[in-house]
C-alpha cells in the first residue's frame, strides 16, 4: 500500500507544475520511471506490474492527450526490468546505473517510434541526451539517500 501511495504522490508531483523546478534546460526527469525501474528490481513481477498498471493508468488520465502511452511503457519496463535484473547481479550501483540508462534509452526509442507513427517525423536530439543523464542523477541521488 505504501508503494501506491509513493506511486501517486509522484504521479501529482510530475504532472504539476512543482516538477518543472527540477528541470534541467528545460528537460524534466521521469520521477515515475525511475520509481517504478527501482521498485521492479526489489519486487516480484506480478506486483511490479500491478504498480506500473496504477501508476500508468493515473499518469494516462492526467495526461491533457489521453492515450494508454504511460501505462503501455510502464508495463513495458518493469518486463525489461526484470530481463535484465534475472541476468545480472544487480547490487552493484554500476549495473544498475547501466539499467537505468538502457531502459530510459528503450523508452526514447518508444517514444520516437510512436512519435514517428503518428506524425511522420522521427527525431532524435541533444535533448534525450541530457534527458538520459538527468534521469541517471535523480537515480544517483535516490539510490544515495535509498541505501543510507
Amino acid at each position: 500500500m505504501k508503494a501506491y501511495l509513493t506511486g501517486l504522490l509522484l504521479v501529482l508531483f510530475q504532472t504539476s507544475v512543482l516538477s518543472k523546478y527540477f528541470s534541467v534546460g528545460g528537460v524534466v526527469p521521469d520521477f515515475l520511471t525511475i520509481f517504478v525501474i527501482l521498485y521492479a528490481l526489489k519486487n516480484p513481477v506480478k506486483q511490479s506490474v500491478k504498480l506500473a498498471l496504477f501508476v500508468g493508468i493515473l499518469q494516462d488520465l492526467l495526461s491533457p492527450v489521453g492515450l494508454v502511452f504511460n501505462t503501455l511503457t510502464k508495463v513495458l519496463i518493469v518486463f525489461i526490468t526484470n530481463l535484465f535484473k534475472e541476468k545480472f547481479y544487480y547490487s552493484s550501483f554500476l549495473v544498475k546505473g547501466l539499467l537505468v540508462l538502457a531502459v530510459i534509452s528503450i523508452d526514447i526509442g518508444i517514444k520516437s517510434s510512436i512519435l514517428f507513427f503518428k506524425t511522420g517525423v522521427f527525431e532524435i536530439s541533444h535533448y534525450h541526451l541530457v534527458y538520459l543523464a538527468v534521469n541517471f542523477l535523480v537515480f544517483y541521488g535516490v539510490s544515495l539517500v535509498y541505501e543510507t
